[in-house]
């Protein structure tokens, strides 16, 4: 899974310098963006640290392959 969508809205989020937080099930392969409702159950992640934790699932798959 590349995850182009995502990394396309992280990479603006970035450029535009919004502050904003995400988590991601991997279960699920779903992403959060944090603004009200939070738990505790997943991580949370900047922008940059999600596109860079994708890159490395990405390269993981890559590599299982």
């Amino acid at each position: 899974m590349n995850f182009n969508n995502i990394k396309k809205i992280l990479r603006k989020q970035i450029e535009t310098n919004v502050k904003a937080f995400w988590t991601f099930n991997e279960d699920t392969k779903e992403f959060t963006c944090i603004y009200k409702s939070y738990t505790d159950e997943l991580p949370i992640f900047t922008p940059q640290q999600l596109i860079d934790y994708l890159n490395e699932i990405h390269l993981q798959e890559v590599q299982k392959d």
